[in-house]
């Protein structure tokens, strides 16, 4: 319960400061963040592991990689690329169990879930910065112009 706490605390920390602070794409990834850890929530609970691989957890991890990539190629930013490639690693660590049915319980766990924490760094750090620009320079676009999405401008992001 302990080691829960130490990561959930600071996960409802960096999730709600990029929602209060973030652009666009740092709102986004906080708002999938809350959302993936109520559905892997969800997942356990219902108990959907088939030969020690927890399916639920992977199904969430493979949803999340997908909205990552595509959050990564459409920000105007680089720390969605780096978030996208931890979400992939997680994903393979799924993969390699299912590989491996004998792999060891902490090589599991270091494979698929020890990357959300340089995740939440990463997250916090694009929050951060993102924060600061808005402060410095002002508004900015938080899609790139070959997103085929509007790329304008941040002006409901909350700099005060």
């Amino acid at each position: 319960m302990a080691t829960a706490l130490l990561f959930l605390l600071p996960w409802l920390g960096v999730c709600g400061y990029a929602l209060w602070r973030g652009g666009q794409p740092e709102r986004l990834v906080g708002g999938l963040f809350l959302l993936a850890f109520i559905l892997s929530i969800i997942t356990n609970r219902l108990g959907m592991q088939w030969h020690g691989v927890e399916v639920g957890t992977m199904g969430v991890d493979t949803a999340l990689l997908i909205a990552l990539l595509a959050i990564a190629l459409r920000a105007n930013r680089y720390w969605p690329i780096g978030m996208a490639a931890m979400q992939l690693l997680q994903v393979m660590g799924h993969l390699l169990k299912i590989a491996d049915p004998r792999m060891l319980p902490l090589l599991y766990w270091i494979s698929s879930v020890v990357w959300a924490y340089p995740m939440l760094v990463l997250l916090w750090l694009g929050t951060l910065r993102h924060h600061n620009r808005v402060k410095r320079f002002g508004p900015e676009s938080s899609w790139s112009d070959s997103s085929g999405r509007s790329a304008a401008i941040d002006r409901d992001s909350p700099i005060g």
